[in-house]
């Protein structure tokens, strides 16, 4: 192994992490990402739009119900919308859509994006903080998951949701 990530790790448990995480860290981004938690980048507020906000020409009520997000996943129903959001592009078509709104005030950065996905993968998040998703819940013979990448002072941390347990309509 690496002698940085060696180093990495050590670090990370002598910052207080957990020892169990340390087999998990095998890359240098990984426990850059790890050591993350520890100094300073606070996690990202993740937490489904209300319903009477209105994002591409839909009321967020007629996207998605029940929506919570808890302990690392997101729960809810995601309402068959034909036709999709937008007339071209990843928003288009039939499909399954997610409202969420992220919120960190020590952010100089935000990019969210669902992985595995047809779209372009990470975006950055604009002033608003909202980012709506076409979810497939599985992609190409994958779980999707929501990854979020918060950077601040250049240090970066990454959270990754779970959104195995959504309910997707269908037509």
């Amino acid at each position: 192994m690496d002698l940085t990530v060696t180093a990495l790790k050590n670090l990370y448990k002598a910052l207080g992490g957990n020892a169990e995480d340390v087999a998990e860290i095998n890359l240098i981004p990984d426990a850059i990402n790890a050591i993350a938690g520890f100094v300073g980048v606070g996690d990202t507020v993740v937490m489904p739009c209300k319903g009477s906000d209105e994002y591409y020409g839909a009321k967020v009520n007629t996207l998605q119900k029940e929506m919570a997000v808890s302990d690392g996943a997101i729960t809810g129903t995601l309402k068959f919308v034909s036709g999709g959001l937008a007339p071209s592009g990843y928003l288009s078509g039939d499909g399954n859509f997610m409202a969420l709104k992220f919120e960190n005030a020590g952010s100089d950065k935000i990019e969210v994006g669902l992985v595995p996905s047809q779209g372009s993968g990470m975006v950055e998040l604009e002033e608003d903080g909202v980012c709506v998703f076409k979810v497939a819940g599985v992609y190409e013979g994958r779980q999707q998951v929501l990854k979020v990448v918060t950077t601040e002072n250049g240090v970066s941390k990454t959270q990754t949701f779970d959104i195995s347990e959504l309910t997707l309509e269908e037509s």
